[in-house]
C-alpha cells in the first residue's frame, strides 16, 4: 500500500477533483469518533489496507477520479475531515478530466488547504522601490567604499541614460552573489503579492534597470543587469519556496511567532509583505503546494580539503557547513508550474578568501514525459541555473538555461536509478583570470555552452551514490581576449549510520584551460574532497 499523505496533503488534494460515494459513512464515522477523542489530530478511523484500497477503487469508478485523488478522499475522511466540507467540495468541484474552477475565498470551506494569491500591482511596485532604496541607504551612508559612488541624482541620471549599458570592475562576490541576492528581494515583492514565476520575472527586470540608472552614479553595466534580474529570479524563487515552508498560517502563538520571523530571514520581503497585510498574524488556510510531495533538507558539518594538483601535497584542510534542500520530484509528476522542482545548495568554507564559498540553485521551468513503461520513466525538461563559487582556488558564476533528458529506472521496490543530461546555453558567465592586471578585474565575463551529465543510485529513496561531469565553454567579452574550458568531476557517497543520520564524502575535480590571444595559456588542475557528517529532515 501507498505511503498515507499527511492531512494538509489530503485537503490539498480535494481541491482537484469532488466524488461523494463511499466517503459519507466513512467520515460520519470519524465525526464520532472525534468528538470522543482528546485531540482532533490523532482522530482516525482505523480500516485495514484491504478495504481502504477497496473503497476507493468504488470512489475512482463511480465518480472518475483518478486513483490518487479517490486514495486521498478516503485518507482524508478517515482522518475526520467535518461531512459539509467533504460535501462542499463533492458537489462543487468536476471529475476528472473536466475543467476546474479556481477556488474563491467564498466558495472555500473553512480548515481546507485551499489558498487564494490575491494580486497587489501597486503594493509589489512600492516594495521594489523600498529595496532600491534601503540599498541605496547603505551604499551611500553606511558601507565603506560607498559614499560617492551613490550621490544620486538630475544630473548623474541624465549622463547614465546618455551613456547606456556599459561593464564594471566591481569585485566577484559583489557582481556574481550580491546583484543576484539584491535581485531576489525584487523577485519576491511581486512574487509575495500574488504573481507567479514569470510575471514575478518581469518584475525583477524592471526593477534591477532602475537600480542601473538611478541608483548609483556608476553607468549602468550589462552584467549587473543580468546577474540581477536572472539569478534574482532563480534566487528568489528557492527562497520564496523555502519561507513558505517555514511559516504556517494555522499556527497562533509562540510558535507562530517564531516560524514568521524564520521566514522572514529566508526572505525579507516576503516577510514584509506580510507584516504590511496582516498575513504575519492573521489564521487561515495554507497554500497548496506550501509542501511538496517530497521535499527534504540536509545539512552536513564537516572538513574540506583544497588540493594543489594532487590531494596529497595539499595542508589546506578546513570546516564547512552546507544546506542542501530538494522540493519536488519531477518523477512524481512535480511539474505543473515552474520550481514546482529545484534543487538549492549553500555551503560556507572557514579560513578561505570568503565565508559563501557557493551559492547554487536549479529549478524546474516545464516538462512533459516522454516514454514510461512498468519500471521506466523518460521525460524532457527545462532548467534555469543560477551558479556562484568563490573559494581559494578558483571562480565560477553563471546565469543558466538549459533542456534536459531525465530518465528513471527502478528494479525491484527499494532499488532505482536516475539520469538526466543536460545541455545549457550560458547567457552570461564568469570566471577567474590568470591576468587580472590586463582586465582590471581577475575574472572574465561572457556567453557560452555547457553540458551537464549524472546520474544516481538510490535505495528506498536514498541516494547512496552520486556521479555528475560538468563542462562549460566561456567566450570572453569584456576583460582579456580568451576562451575559458571549464570542466568539474564529482562523486558522491552517503551511508546511512542512524536515524536521521548519514556520513557523506564527496570528491570534485575541477579543471580549467585558459585560451589568451595575446599571452601564454594556462591550464590549472585542483581537487577537493568533503567529509561531513548529514542530518536529513523530511
Amino acid at each position: 500500500m501507498r505511503p498515507r499523505p499527511t492531512r494538509n496533503q489530503s485537503e490539498a488534494r480535494l481541491t482537484r477533483a469532488g466524488w461523494l460515494l463511499g466517503l459519507l459513512l466513512l467520515c460520519a464515522a470519524s465525526t464520532t469518533a472525534r468528538a470522543q477523542a482528546a485531540t482532533l489530530a490523532d482522530t482516525r478511523i482505523a480500516l485495514p489496507a484491504s478495504a481502504e484500497e477497496a473503497l476507493a477503487a468504488s470512489v475512482q469508478e463511480a465518480l472518475g477520479v483518478s486513483a490518487d485523488d479517490a486514495g486521498a478522499g478516503v485518507e482524508l475522511a478517515a482522518a475526520g475531515a467535518p461531512v459539509d466540507e467533504v460535501l462542499t467540495f463533492a458537489q462543487a468541484a468536476p471529475p476528472e478530466g473536466s475543467a476546474v474552477a479556481e477556488p474563491t475565498a467564498a466558495t472555500a470551506p473553512s480548515g481546507v488547504d485551499t489558498y487564494v494569491a490575491k494580486k497587489r500591482p501597486l503594493l509589489a511596485a512600492g516594495e521594489i522601490v523600498f529595496v532600491n532604496l534601503c540599498v541605496w541607504s547603505y551604499d551611500r551612508f553606511i558601507r565603506s567604499g560607498g559614499g560617492a559612488g551613490f550621490r544620486v541624482g538630475f544630473q548623474s541620471w541624465k549622463q547614465n541614460i546618455q551613456n547606456g549599458f556599459n561593464w564594471d570592475d566591481n569585485n566577484f562576490s559583489t557582481n556574481q552573489e550580491g546583484h543576484p541576492y539584491h535581485g531576489s528581494l525584487n523577485f519576491n515583492a511581486p512574487r509575495s503579492n500574488g504573481y507567479g514565476y514569470f510575471e514575478s520575472f518581469g518584475f525583477a527586470w524592471a526593477g534591477s534597470f532602475m537600480w542601473e540608472y538611478f541608483g548609483e552614479t556608476h553607468y549602468p553595466a550589462i552584467n549587473d543587469w543580468v546577474n540581477t534580474s536572472m539569478g534574482g529570479a532563480a534566487f528568489g524563487e528557492a527562497l520564496f519556496r523555502l519561507s513558505r515552508m517555514v511559516t504556517d498560517n494555522q499556527a497562533t502563538g509562540s510558535g507562530r511567532f517564531w516560524k514568521e520571523m524564520g521566514g522572514l530571514a529566508i526572505s525579507p520581503v516576503r516577510g514584509l509583505t506580510r507584516i504590511t497585510t496582516g498575513e504575519w498574524s492573521k489564521v487561515g488556510p495554507n497554500a497548496p503546494d506550501r509542501f511538496a510531495k517530497n521535499h527534504h533538507m540536509i545539512w552536513r558539518v564537516g572538513a574540506r580539503t583544497e588540493g594543489s594538483g594532487n590531494l596529497w601535497t595539499s595542508d589546506t584542510t578546513h570546516a564547512f557547513i552546507e544546506l542542501a534542500a530538494g522540493y519536488g520530484d519531477v518523477f512524481q509528476g512535480e511539474y505543473k508550474k515552474p520550481f514546482d522542482t529545484f534543487q538549492f545548495g549553500l555551503q560556507i568554507n572557514f579560513k578561505d578568501t570568503q565565508k559563501i564559498g557557493r551559492v547554487q540553485a536549479k529549478g524546474l521551468l516545464f516538462a512533459t514525459p516522454y516514454s514510461e513503461s512498468e519500471n521506466t520513466k523518460t521525460l524532457i525538461g527545462a532548467y534555469q541555473y543560477y551558479d556562484y563559487v568563490n573559494n581559494s582556488a578558483f571562480e565560477y558564476g553563471a546565469q543558466k538555461l538549459g533542456a534536459s533528458f531525465m530518465s528513471q529506472r527502478k528494479s525491484g521496490k527499494d532499488f532505482e536509478a536516475r539520469t538526466h543530461v543536460d545541455l545549457t546555453a550560458i547567457v552570461l558567465g564568469a570566471t577567474n583570470s590568470a591576468y587580472a592586471d590586463v582586465s582590471g578585474r581577475n575574472y572574465d565575463y561572457g556567453p557560452g555552452v555547457g553540458a551537464i551529465m549524472g546520474g544516481e543510485l538510490r535505495y528506498k529513496g536514498h541516494p547512496f551514490l552520486a556521479l555528475a561531469q560538468e563542462v562549460d565553454y566561456i567566450h570572453s567579452l569584456n576583460g582579456t581576449v580568451s576562451g575559458h574550458l571549464l570542466s568539474a568531476t564529482t562523486v558522491k557517497i552517503d551511508v546511512p549510520l542512524f536515524g536521521t543520520v548519514s556520513l557523506n564524502a564527496s570528491y570534485l575535480l575541477y579543471q580549467a584551460k585558459g585560451y589568451y590571444e595575446d599571452f601564454t595559456d594556462v591550464y590549472q588542475r585542483t581537487p577537493f574532497l568533503q567529509t561531513a557528517l548529514s542530518w536529513h529532515r523530511k
